[in-house]
This record gives C-alpha cells, structure tokens and sequence, in this order.
C-alpha cells in the first residue's frame, strides 16, 4: 500500500538510535517519528487575494501498487549479493533480487583457522542492512542495492524530495599482535538516472589504525584507535521537479568489506582475544578471538538495521519521497496575455462609470 501523508516528518521528532555509539552489537534499534496528516493548507481571501493550494504528499514505498491516473507511481526492487573467503575456501551468496524483502549471507571456513561472514537484506519499506567481517585470511562483502522508479501521473508538474535514514553502524582493524595487515570499510552512494551522484559516503579503517574518508561524513562519526563508528544520519535530496508523463530512477547502494591477511601466533600473550586450541591457555582481554591456530589478526564492517525482518520499517519507514505540487513560473506569453487582460478589465470599468 503507497500511503500519502503530509507533511513530511515533524521537526521536532527523532530518531532514538541516532544517540546510540554501541555499533557493534547486534540488538535492532527501533525508531519513531510523527508525521503531521493534514493533507492540504488553505490560504483564505482574508489573508491574501488569491487562493493556494499545496498538497504536499509523503509517498511511501510498501507494498507498491499500480495507482490511477493523477498519481505518482512508484515501483521497488531489491537485491543483494556477496562472498565470505577464508583462506582457500569462498562462498558466494546472491544475485537474489525481490520487490518486498530479501535475505542472504554465507559463511566460510579453512584448516589454518581462517574464517569469514558477509551478509545483507532489505524490505519494502526502507529498512537495510550490509555487513562483513573475518579473521586470519580473509576477505569478505555484503552489498544492498535498492532501485526505486518513480513517474509523474498527476496531470502537473511535481517537485520531488528524497528523505532516507542511515543507520548508525561502525568498523573496526586489529592485529591483535601478529603481523599482518586488514582493513574494514562501508562505501555508500545514491544515484539518480544512474549517472548523477545525489549523495555518497565512504571510510576505511585499516588495522595499523589509519582512517580514509570520503564523501559526507555521518553523524557523530568518531576515531577511537582501531575503531570507527557513527550515529544515526537523517537526509533530504531534492530530486527536482518532473512534468507530468517524465520518470526518473533512484538507485541506493551499499556495499561492506573487510580484508585481512593476518599471521596466527600460539602465544597465549594475545593483545587482544582468546588464544584457543592451537594455544597454551586463554587470556580474555579487550576484543576479538584467536583462531584454530592460536591468535590472529581479524576485521568488521556494518551499517543498517541488525534486525532482519520482513516487517521492519513498516511502521516508520526509513525511506520515502515527498511531492509537492510545482510552482510553475508563467511563460513570457502567457504575462502579455495577462497584461491585456487587465486592461480590458480596466477600460470596461470606466466605461460603466460613464
């Protein structure tokens, strides 16, 4: 069901999660919003002399459906895809590509204790997630693309905004004292038409504890050691405006990686995690866990929702597109014709006075 509301969400409501810098656990963050639902304001004669009418619609993208003529149809999908390597070992998951939800991971493993997880999903209505991690020998990706394709059958021309939410997520790098090098990185872009570049954001942390960004930086992004993380990111585009019968194609990607090529030590000395089965005893500390052979270097990388249901975002959804009626300037023609006409007006007036 394409809802309409109007406006688009009340200044003063906020996202929860947007305060929350625990990235790395996987508990789903609900978020609220409130949405005023007055279809149209009315400016009466008293105010001004002339009457306008702006009906300004949010247009969700749940259970998207053909609507009639004098409407904006809007139409969804959704696809990801991606691979866990370990060592000698690579699974691959996807192309899987669905209008309403989709779903996939996949897992890999070696004998020298490599091992890599990568998954990513989507739904109708907004909600995503991407996210990738590994240990020893790896190298792991998730990646979520939305492609939205919007028309204008309202009999107008129509001005068109994008609003979308970026989750909070983080990213992290360590050797955990083995030699060895790995990175964790999120590299997200919206495109319209598939060529203009409407918003991207990327950052990189590499386990030596060196940062790339690019792009937007997210909210509340902060460096701490080997760790980078972010808040919630609230967005708006403007997509312009379409006349009536143009089109126009939005495309959301997200893509999540980590990499490593990591030693493993039978130290029990580990710098950071459990040394197991190839180690002489298990020492907790900070993070993270040694491998079958002892301790080894390991990465992460996830942004999105880490609650996978078909169901999420229903209520509030993270994505949605809010039109308004176009403010069309008057052609030079059309204001001599104008200009004429109030002159007719004019005479005709003093005419009847005579």
């Amino acid at each position: 069901m394409l809802t309409l509301k109007s406006p688009p969400m009340a200044p003063n409501a906020k996202w929860p999660c947007k305060e929350i810098a625990a990235c790395f656990t996987a508990l789903k963050v609900p978020h609220t919003s409130t949405i005023n639902t007055k279809e149209t304001q009315k400016m009466t004669r008293k105010s001004t002399p002339i009457i306008k009418i702006l009906a300004i619609h949010v247009l969700g993208l749940g259970a998207l459906t053909t609507f009639p003529a004098h409407a904006t149809l809007i139409t969804n999908n959704l696809t990801v895809n991606g691979q866990a390597s370990a060592t000698t070992v690579t699974n691959i998951f996807g192309p899987a590509s669905d209008s309403a939800y989709v779903t996939d991971s996949s897992y890999a493993d070696d004998t020298d204790g490599s091992s890599s997880y990568a998954n990513a999903w989507g739904n109708q209505y907004g909600t995503y997630r991407a996210s990738a991690s590994g240990e020893g020998v790896f190298n792991s990706f998730g990646q979520f693309h939305r492609t939205v394709n919007l028309s204008n059958n309202n009999g107008y021309d129509t001005d068109y905004s994008l609003n979308f939410f970026i989750y909070n997520g983080g990213m992290s790098a360590e050797s955990n004292g083995v030699s060895g090098t790995g990175w964790g990185s999120y590299d997200l872009s919206i495109k319209m038409n598939g060529t203009d570049t409407l918003f991207s954001s990327m950052a990189k942390i590499h386990s030596d504890g060196t940062l790339q960004i690019s792009g937007t930086q997210l909210d509340g992004a902060t460096q701490n050691g080997n760790y980078y993380y972010w808040n919630g990111t609230d967005v708006t585009l403007s997509l312009g405006t379409l006349a009536d019968g143009e089109s126009l194609s939005i495309d959301f990607d997200l893509v999540t990686t980590a990499f490593g090529n990591f030693a493993f030590s039978n130290s029990s000395n580990c710098e950071n995690g459990y040394g197991t089965y190839g180690g002489t005893a298990q020492t907790l500390v900070a993070s993270g866990y040694g491998g079958y052979g002892g301790c080894t270097g390991s990465a992460y990388a996830g942004l999105g929702d880490p609650g996978d249901f078909a169901e999420n975002g229903k209520q509030n959804p993270p994505v949605s597109i809010t039109s308004m009626r176009s403010n069309s300037v008057p052609l030079p023609g059309t204001l001599a014709l104008l200009g004429l006409g109030f002159a007719a007006l004019g005479f005709s007036r003093k005419t009847f006075k005579r």
